[in-house]
């Protein structure tokens, strides 16, 4: 996987944007109010890792039940 790879535009300082490559179909995207679903996952213990573009990542273990649910929330500190 490749992490964080920044784009930016050369006329516009301001616009810039994040490319994820990932070798898994599970990614998510947090709406406007921080939450995210990752819907698919089949029944298992997973590592959850969040990434904000200034305080890096954080990682969190999770197990999806058979009836499909788990929750995790991230909280990011700064350095």
């Amino acid at each position: 996987p490749e992490l964080a790879i920044p784009m930016k535009c050369n006329v516009h300082p301001w616009m810039k944007g994040y490319v994820f490559v990932f070798d898994h179909p599970y990614f998510a995207v947090t709406h406007s109010d921080g939450k995210f679903e990752l819907n698919g996952l089949p029944p298992g213990t997973y590592t959850l890792v969040a990434w904000q573009e200034l305080f890096g990542t954080t990682e969190q273990t999770v197990t999806v039940s058979p009836k499909g649910t788990a929750k995790a929330e991230f909280v990011f500190k700064a350095q």
